[in-house]
């Protein structure tokens, strides 16, 4: 193709389907060429090419605008590669829409969108945690996000201000007391200890003649425990009775991948299913959730 075959690098060129297909059958060396050169119309046709290469020489253009990325942002048509590159630009997250689209794409790699949910206004962050189509912990990061925002009732201030001066007095205790007020102290006590980074703590808190199910429930849920406090709840006959301990442990990253393979055959159908497309759990795992339920029957 010569110079007069070459689209015009002006923003009013119109092109043909015929057009298009001439163009995205060039060589990638001259598609790179058109993305940085071309027009606005050349960058929308460009910016989805299968190759990699020429999508992000069309970013790379000097010509491009923030409305190109506003709109590139928003597009499920897009690679997760290009919109990672757009998630990691500064100057382009100054831009709130662009902020705003890529959290709404479901596209956009997760980690990058948790991070940019809480720079989003709360008129957004109540449509967002409604929206279908997004990963759950995006919704739960909308909703919690929001929650924080709201301004504490004199009686919520009034609460955390008593939370915050007990919690302190329960670091500043030694240890030996520590064990002991685990053993007989109360729920909101037992909350604290279990987070201590002491193991002879937290295993005294499960130890505890007056800790609940719903604790127990609780800690297999948490991720901020370790996996010996996971196994040592997990070897618990009583405490495995309840389903919700079960499913607690099966879903949890930190539970050792052993225990959670002997669960897997004790879960309700429903959440296996769910287990199975998890990603926040080994694949390992979900792989064996898998074949549970093709034994099952169930696809």
């Amino acid at each position: 193709m010569d110079e007069t075959d070459k689209p015009a690098a002006t923003d009013k060129v119109h092109l043909t389907n015929s057009r298009i297909q001439q163009i995205l059958a060039l060589p990638v060396s001259e598609k790179r060429q058109l993305a940085q050169t071309g027009s606005r119309e050349l960058r929308a046709i460009l910016v989805r090419d299968s190759n990699t290469q020429v999508q992000e020489a069309v970013l790379d253009s000097p010509r491009i605008t923030e409305v190109e990325i506003v709109a590139f942002a928003k597009s499920p048509k897009i690679s997760s590669v290009l919109l990672r590159k757009i998630a990691t630009n500064r100057a382009w997250l100054k831009n709130y829409q662009v902020r705003l689209a890529l959290v709404n794409n479901p596209m956009t790699p997760l980690p990058l969108a948790l991070k940019l949910v809480t720079t989003l206004r709360d008129a957004d962050l109540a449509v967002l945690a409604k929206s279908k189509g997004l990963p759950e912990e995006l919704l739960v990061a909308a909703e919690r996000t929001a929650a924080q925002r709201a301004p504490a009732t004199p009686q919520q201030a009034k609460e955390e201000k008593r939370s915050k001066s007990r919690y302190q007095e329960i670091q500043d205790l030694p240890v030996p007391e520590k064990v002991k007020l685990a053993m007989s102290g109360d729920k909101e006590a037992r909350s604290i200890l279990i987070k201590d980074s002491n193991k002879q703590i937290q295993e005294a808190v499960l130890d505890s003649p007056r800790i609940t199910e719903q604790e127990i429930v609780a800690v297999a849920n948490s991720r901020n425990v370790g996996e010996e406090l996971l196994r040592k709840i997990a070897t618990n006959r009583d405490w495995m009775k309840n389903y919700q301990v079960r499913l607690a442990l099966a879903n949890n990253p930190k539970t050792p991948l052993s225990v959670g393979l002997r669960l897997i055959g004790t879960l309700m159908i429903s959440d296996l299913k769910r287990l199975s497309k998890s990603k926040g759990v080994s694949s390992v795992l979900t792989a064996a959730a898998n074949r549970v339920l093709i034994k099952k029957g169930v696809k």
